[in-house]
């Protein structure tokens, strides 16, 4: 599966977008795209067990909060924004 950064996160890691094999879960994808791109990337996501609900994570096209269900399979696409800010 793929995720997708966008703004400051894609600067961050200087990567657009990283690929990774997981188990399905997006934790386990979260925490294997952190072997990538380093510890700090499981906090862009997720705060303690849950996604952190400061972020965009869309999966699929599709808010995270109205996906059915976080297990993902090969294909599928995450894209994650960090908090947007701005005047």
């Amino acid at each position: 599966m793929k995720f997708l950064l966008f703004a400051t996160l894609r600067d961050k890691y200087g990567v657009p977008e990283v690929s990774v094999d997981c188990d399905g879960s997006l934790r386990g994808c979260v925490e294997e795209a952190a072997r990538i791109l380093g510890r700090d990337f499981v906090e862009e996501v997720f705060e303690g067990d849950d996604y952190r609900r400061d972020r965009i994570i869309l999966v699929n096209g599709r808010h995270i909060q109205f996906v059915q269900s976080t297990q993902l399979k090969d294909g599928d696409v995450v894209a994650v924004f960090p908090p947007i800010a701005g005047g």
